[in-house]
This record gives structure tokens, C-alpha cells and sequence, in this order.
């Protein structure tokens, strides 16, 4: 008793998982996109050549970030929440150029009377 799965649930396992194949005019055409390569550098992704990154970053999920650097999106949004330099005591203030270093607040040793 072989049951048979129906025609829509296995035409939809084919569109998951089939390879990407090239065109005749040798590149992938993905979503009305024309790409040379599937994977490749950030910048081939930022410049349109490959499709993604090798670890799966799309042009959508890449960013320039201020020194021209080509970066994750979310893990530069996430870098800025964090504060790092704040943290560690790096400021800035009205009227100065450059930041401004703050004391971090220790707590003093208490010696033990006896």
C-alpha cells in the first residue's frame, strides 16, 4: 500500500530543491536577475555579479559602513546598540573635539579592623 503524495506538495519540493542551472547565455536568471556567479565576495554581491556570499549574505543584508567598508547590516546595527566604547569609558562632550575619558567608578578595598 504505496501512498501517493499530491501532484502541488511534490511540484513544490522540486521548486526548493532543485540546482540553479545556467541559461543559455551563461549566467544564472534568478528572480529576473542576471547573475554571473551563484556565490562570491561581498563586493561581487554589492556590485550585482553573485548572487550571495558564501556564507549566504544577499545585497539586501549588506551595508557600506563609514570608513567604505562593506559589512553585515544587522551585526553593524547591533555594534552600535552596544556601546563598546561608552562602556569602556570613551565619551564625547559639547564643545570638544575627540572624546573624553571618564573614570570608571571602582570600588575602594575596605581593610578589615580587628
Amino acid at each position: 500500500m504505496i501512498q501517493r503524495l499530491p501532484y502541488f506538495f511534490v511540484y513544490n519540493i522540486y521548486s526548493i530543491m532543485h540546482r540553479r542551472t545556467k541559461h543559455e547565455d551563461g549566467t544564472f536568471h534568478i528572480n529576473g536577475h542576471k547573475y554571473n556567479e551563484l556565490h562570491g565576495s561581498r563586493v561581487k554581491v554589492m556590485n550585482g555579479t553573485a548572487l550571495e556570499t558564501n556564507g549566504g549574505l544577499r545585497k539586501s543584508d549588506l551595508k557600506y559602513n563609514k570608513a567604505g567598508r562593506i559589512v553585515s547590516a544587522l551585526k553593524s546595527k547591533s555594534a552600535k546598540k552596544e556601546k563598546r566604547l561608552e562602556k569602556a569609558g570613551y565619551f564625547t562632550q559639547k564643545g570638544k573635539f575627540g572624546f573624553v575619558k571618564k573614570d570608571v567608578k571602582t570600588r575602594k578595598n575596605r581593610t578589615r579592623k580587628h
